[in-house]
């Protein structure tokens, strides 16, 4: 059961989430608003007690964060690299030359080879992920160029959020103080929040929850916007 105090932040007592409701929206395109897409699509949909999911990606190309991929140098580094990432069912990722040029300007060459060093003496081993524990959650949040089905938005590269707890205060002020995360969520078990409106939500159970049953879609499913219902 959620609880709100009169600082409209919820009390947590044996809470379980009972579903997320997809919410279909518009096309998000850089410079989009994202607090009018929460106001005309989600805003009609809540209950008392409610708790808003959105997708970072949605929110990092609304906010126009995203790095045109004629803009980006690739170095003999990233080229380098690139060679070595592992090919995945869920996407190019680091695979992709430009991706990690964009991680080597975001965290420096030298946590990048680190990272590749570490990374790859421990798949040897049979041990995976090392090289974004060392290289940082906001490298393995980088979303690489795709083949999307809306055209003109293909060509971005989609880094990580810039102040996410900010934007999620902001969208939940618009909705009347409705609880709001901002989640990095993908198709092989990540589940993480990177900002939220309030601080005693039940990070955990809601990251375990999308970690199993994430409606969160950007290309055909249009559904960067969830809502929590809990029991």
């Amino acid at each position: 059961m959620v609880k709100k105090n009169k600082n409209s932040s919820p009390e947590i007592e044996n809470i379980k989430i009972n579903k997320c409701i997809p919410v279909k929206t518009d096309i998000i395109r850089p410079n989009d608003s994202i607090v009018e897409v929460a106001l005309n699509y989600v805003k009609p949909l809540l209950a008392a007690g409610d708790v808003v999911v959105c997708s970072e990606k949605a929110v990092v190309i609304s906010q126009g964060e995203v790095i045109d991929e004629k803009d980006v140098r690739v170095g003999i580094l990233a080229k380098l690299l690139s060679r070595f990432v592992i090919k995945s069912p869920y996407g190019i990722g680091m695979r992709d030359p430009r991706s990690m040029q964009v991680a080597i300007n975001m965290v420096g060459r030298t946590r990048i080879l680190l990272a590749a060093v570490i990374g790859g003496g421990a798949k040897l081993f049979g041990r995976s992920g090392y090289f974004y524990r060392v290289a940082g959650s906001e490298v393995s949040r980088i979303d690489g160029v795709v083949e999307h089905r809306f055209a003109d938005l293909n060509k971005y590269i989609v880094p990580p959020l810039n102040n996410p707890d900010r934007i999620a205060l902001q969208i939940s002020r618009a909705l009347d103080g409705i609880p709001v995360v901002i989640m990095d969520v993908n198709d092989i078990g990540g589940s993480n929040i990177v900002g939220k409106s309030h601080d005693d939500l039940p990070t955990t159970e809601i990251e375990d929850f999308m970690r199993y049953d994430n409606p969160l879609g950007q290309a055909k499913q249009q559904t960067p916007m969830g809502i929590l219902r809990f029991e």
